[in-house]
């Protein structure tokens, strides 16, 4: 006779984790934030906060992943998984760390002997190393940070770009209505995320707000899973930490993969081009600039400003040629992986005139793309990322792919629609050695009766 035994007698047990007893006193984020901010206040930008003979300990849920490459030997930690007040970066000298610190997973950092302070523009907790915060070594990971039980699903925080500030750093974020800057994604002429020649750390890519036209970067890691694929060119939404970049003088978002970026809507929102149809021409000069006999730094001592909104070196010129002088620009051999570059105009008052023009020539040579625009503005107070810059009409050439083309004029376009006192902005996006076409400018004027 042949016994069974019944079925459910090899049953797995139901897995049970306990919740880690912590023997201490927990803090949250924004008190470690709290006090590295008042030894800040008391001793200068560079202090740090270092904790001793403290039983402290701090909460926070993991929102970075090091999975696909973008992050390395560093959590990013929340203090809630919904609507958080407070992030801290945590150097960890292990990788990689999603294995073990997975997104969303809840945990417990030690503070006694570690020290927080601002590296590279951000909130940093580890170990003190002269004045540099660093990583905790790895035969003490286990020690310093405990791993709760549980794993939450972490709700995004939406905001816009005119949001950004400190508050927001080190938290998992959410921007609607955003597409790449077209000069880095259309005309067959796509980058990558960090995959050009002159990337050397990060990838640096110019998004754009569709909202409000308001610009930020995208950085990835060269060292990244996902750094040689190609930018999507619709627009839609970012998912991931905002940041700062190396130098920590500007706000960067970083993804934890590219499913951060979804870009499905068709429909892009390039600036549209302002509608003012040129009347016969003036009289009346209001404006002239042939560059003659000038060096930059005379252009920029007449009211021209001259600046790279990406923080790079490349900047215009003055340019010469069979005794003619003109701006020039050319991120051919820059070695700027990306920029944002802007000539603007002294003002121009338009207060007492009638049916304006602009009228300027363009030279365009070794043509790898089309990336110079011309806009107005009329409300610039110093600051070219709070302006509002219409886009003109202006007819810039294409030029041939390894010569000069000819000089042609670019107007009349009309600014009769336009009132106040204006700058006219010459802004020229693109990246070496991609997109570096070269661009010669002469005979500013504007015209009215």
């Amino acid at each position: 006779m042949l016994n069974c035994t019944p079925e459910e007698d090899f049953a797995t047990p139901p897995l049970i984790i306990e919740e880690p007893s912590i023997i201490g006193t927990v803090i949250g984020i924004e008190a470690v934030l709290g006090i590295m901010n008042q030894e800040i206040e008391k001793e200068g930008e560079n202090a740090k906060a270092t904790f001793k003979n403290t039983n402290n300990y701090i909460v926070g849920y993991v929102i970075s992943s090091d999975k696909g490459g973008n992050f390395f030997k560093e959590l990013i930690l929340q203090n809630s998984n919904i609507n958080p007040t407070a992030g801290i970066r945590l150097l960890i000298d292990n990788a990689p760390l999603y294995t073990s610190y997975e997104f969303g997973r809840k945990v417990f950092v030690q503070l006694d002997g570690l020290s927080a302070g601002i590296e590279n523009g951000v909130p940093t907790l580890g170990v003190l190393n002269g004045n540099t915060v660093e990583p905790i070594p790895s035969f003490t990971v286990n020690d310093m940070i405990t791993r709760s039980s549980e794993v939450f699903p972490v709700t995004p925080f939406e905001i816009i770009m005119e949001d950004f500030t400190d508050r927001f750093l080190n938290l998992y974020i959410k921007i609607n209505n955003l597409q790449f800057n077209k000069n880095i994604v259309l005309d067959n002429n796509a980058f990558t995320f960090a995959a050009e020649p002159n990337d050397e750390f990060d990838g640096e890519r110019m998004l754009e707000s569709c909202e409000t036209g308001r610009s930020t970067i995208l950085s990835t890691s060269t060292f990244s899973d996902f750094k040689g694929l190609t930018l999507p060119d619709q627009k839609g939404s970012f998912t991931g930490i905002l940041t700062k970049n190396f130098r920590g003088d500007a706000f960067n978002l970083v993804l934890n993969d590219p499913n951060g970026l979804v870009f499905d809507a068709e429909s892009r929102c390039d600036p549209t081009v302002l509608e003012c149809s040129p009347a016969e021409e003036g009289n009346t000069i209001l404006f002239k600039e042939d560059f003659t006999g000038l060096k930059i730094k005379d252009l920029e001592e007449s009211g021209w400003i001259n600046i790279n909104t990406t923080g790079g070196k490349l900047d215009y010129e003055i340019g010469s040629f069979a005794e003619n002088q003109y701006a020039q620009i050319t991120g051919f051999r820059s070695k700027e992986p990306i920029y944002e570059v802007w000539l603007l105009s002294p003002e121009i008052d338009l207060n007492n005139s009638t049916a304006e023009t602009l009228d300027f020539d363009v030279q365009t040579g070794y043509d790898n793309g089309n990336i110079l625009e011309v806009f107005v503005a009329s409300d610039f107070t110093g600051d070219i990322k709070t302006a509002t810059w219409v886009k003109l009409d202006a007819n810039l050439p294409r030029g041939p792919f390894n010569a000069f083309g000819d000089t042609v004029p670019a107007g009349p376009v009309g600014l009769s629609c336009v009132e106040g006192q204006i700058r006219i902005g010459f802004r020229y996006i693109g990246g070496d050695p991609r997109a570096t076409t070269r661009y010669h400018i002469d005979n500013v004027i504007v015209k009215g009766n």
